[in-house]
């Protein structure tokens, strides 16, 4: 068992508090669906995050992205990462895409059986086909009622396969098969997510999952990662999906089997230096710079797919042990930490003193994970470079909003280069909690309209701005809206009554009649310049922004322009020097030119001359 374990890094350590890691862009679930209570319902609906259960995101109508495009994912994560000087951390990144992939359209855990998870809804409203999505094209009312990423097959099998025994559990007492982990002692079930294969990276079984990438705080264990991603190195299991090696496998008279599609991709590793991963601990947000922790995917075209998912998992360690280098030898009594242990600490005049340390072993390698709503990875429409322009957050104040955050764009500040394309898009919904906001209320609802710089709350007029085009200004605006009513009309059918024309369903201005959905296209930037840009709707400047820039960079940068124009004046002067020499050789004797040039080369035949007298 120890040369498997060598294949692995335990994901996790000591965290006792309730979490934990939040995705902000693509928006995380945190399991949550559409309820719009303040907890979510259900936090076993598609997987374990160890999240606090006021996490989240609701679902809006679903996001896609153009393979090759960069878009960039935002989270942010409780016990510090990124060579934090507490702690030790891994952030895993992984994307996973399946024609049964789903949302579903329940908050219900899936049942287990081969057939029980397949039962169908009927869509009987727009409201519902707006968020709901069939996964059959043929028959876009019908929608699978339960979520599901992994599927049940995987389920099962990890379900009958035997855990590694070999593994580390320090004083825990844990079930048998790949069901049970320290961190997860009582087997339950959460969706149909295999308890191990959450805990432990990377895994020693095939997986549905594609790296990404690996943000770490020791950049000497990039290589380890590199070399054991499931995107190039095959994942083997038994055939009788009982033993977990080769060696019990054999013996078992079943065979060992490879089971890995490697894409060969290999995995991006960042180290403290190089990734943007760096947080203080017990604190959401404070990343480099005051900003939460990001990373920019570039969208893999590998798989083209109508049905995605992607996953961050956030471990935290401590060293009170060697996590790379402890294994089953040390459990139990042997454990190098025990469950609440007293300690002692000095004595007063021959009387020991103890203290009471909170060390919870269970949680000596603790995994926290988010996942976003599914999306869809499409075939990009040019050869040019992409960038994804979308909101992140969610209705209300900061109290409210917490763990989640308020609305803002990401990126925030955006910057391009000349000839690039931006794709404006972003999703919101209308099951947010009854949180402060503007517009109708438990509404999402964002525009970009361009101001003049960062510090105006004033949009620059209609046609000024060059950010868009005048056709696409008004639609990025209004957002395609129509049937509204003027300012006039809301007066007099809500009675002058200022708070029921804003929930009025027609009031345009604050955007009610728009769709939560919004997708703006594509947008190639040819003037460099740096553009500023708001919401309309949520820059409620009393206490909260939601502003945007985008800086474009000339096609070539100046020091390159200088170099291409020097480049071509002593082209041009070499082309005109040889046309004047070809032509004074053609001229007859006698021709101010022609003389002009025998002189020239008569000297360059002296300066010959002398060189070989020298060498004589």
């Amino acid at each position: 068992y120890l040369s498997m374990l060598k294949l692995l890094v335990v994901l996790s350590l000591v965290a006792l508090a309730a979490g934990d890691l939040y995705m902000s862009n693509p928006r995380g679930s945190n399991d949550r669906l559409n309820e719009q209570s303040t907890n979510r319902q259900n936090a076993n609906r598609l997987f374990d995050s160890q999240n606090n259960a006021k996490g989240g995101y609701h679902i809006g109508p679903f996001m896609y992205y153009y393979a090759g495009s960069a878009l960039e994912l935002e989270w942010t994560n409780q016990h510090g990462c990124g060579g934090n000087k507490n702690a030790y951390c891994q952030v895993v990144i992984q994307y996973m895409c399946g024609d049964d992939v789903r949302d579903g359209t329940t908050t219900a855990t899936i049942p287990e059986g081969d057939q029980a998870h397949r039962e169908l809804v009927t869509l009987t409203t727009d409201e519902e086909r707006r968020y709901f999505r069939s996964n059959d094209p043929e028959n876009p009312d019908q929608v699978y009622r339960y979520g599901m990423h992994e599927s049940w097959q995987y389920y099962s099998e990890c379900s009958s396969r035997s855990r590694n025994r070999g593994l580390f559990i320090a004083d825990r007492n844990v079930g048998s098969s790949a069901r049970s982990t320290r961190q997860s002692n009582g087997n339950n079930r959460r969706g149909f997510e295999c308890n191990e294969e959450r805990d432990y990276y990377p895994y020693w079984h095939p997986t549905p999952w594609i790296d990404i990438a690996v943000l770490i705080d020791d950049s000497s264990r990039c290589s380890y990662y590199q070399d054991n991603t499931e995107n190039n190195d095959d994942r083997n299991f038994c055939s009788n999906h009982i033993n977990n090696n080769e060696l019990d496998c054999q013996a078992a008279g079943a065979t060992w089997e490879s089971g890995s599609e490697t894409a060969g991709k290999g995995v991006d590793c960042h180290g403290p230096t190089t990734g943007n991963h760096w947080s203080r601990d017990n604190h959401l947000g404070n990343g480099n710079g005051g900003k939460a922790n990001r990373y920019r995917w570039i969208v893999s075209g590998d798989v083209i797919s109508e049905f995605c998912v992607l996953r961050i998992r956030y471990n935290i360690s401590t060293s009170d042990y060697d996590s790379w280098d402890t294994y089953s030898d040390e459990n139990g009594a042997l454990s190098p930490v025990k469950q609440d242990p007293y300690v002692e600490f000095g004595d007063i005049d021959g009387f020991v003193m103890n203290l009471s340390l909170a060390i919870d072993t269970s949680q000596f390698g603790r995994t926290f994970q988010d996942r976003s709503h599914t999306f869809a990875i499409r075939d990009s429409e040019t050869d040019r470079r992409v960038y994804n322009l979308n909101v992140r957050g969610k209705r209300g104040n900061i109290v409210q909003t917490y763990p989640a955050v308020e609305y803002d764009y990401i990126p925030k500040e955006l910057r391009v280069s000349a000839g690039d394309r931006i794709h404006t898009q972003w999703t919101g919904g209308d099951y947010q909690q009854d949180n402060d906001g503007e517009g109708k209320d438990r509404t999402d609802r964002s525009n970009i309209v361009e101001i003049a710089d960062r510090k105006k709350n004033h949009p620059v007029e209609i046609g000024d701005g060059s950010l868009f085009g005048r056709d696409d200004q008004m639609r990025h605006a209004h957002l395609d809206q129509t049937n509204c009513k003027s300012l006039a009309e809301l007066a007099a059918t809500n009675n002058n009554n200022a708070g029921q024309m804003e929930q009025d369903d027609r009031n345009c201005m604050k955007l009610n009649a728009a769709s939560p959905y919004f997708d703006g296209g594509m947008h190639t930037m040819d003037e460099a310049k740096t553009y500023h840009f708001m919401c309309s709707r949520n820059n409620n400047f009393t206490n909260r922004s939601q502003k945007g820039s985008i800086t474009v960079d000339p096609f070539l940068k100046a020091w390159a322009i200088a170099l291409v124009t020097l480049s071509g004046c002593a082209c041009l002067i070499a082309i005109v020097v040889s046309i004047v020499g070809f032509t004074a050789r053609l001229l007859p004797d006698g021709n101010p030119l022609h003389e002009g040039w025998r002189k020239i080369n008569f000297l360059k035949d002296a300066d010959d001359d002398d060189i070989d007298a020298g060498a004589d």
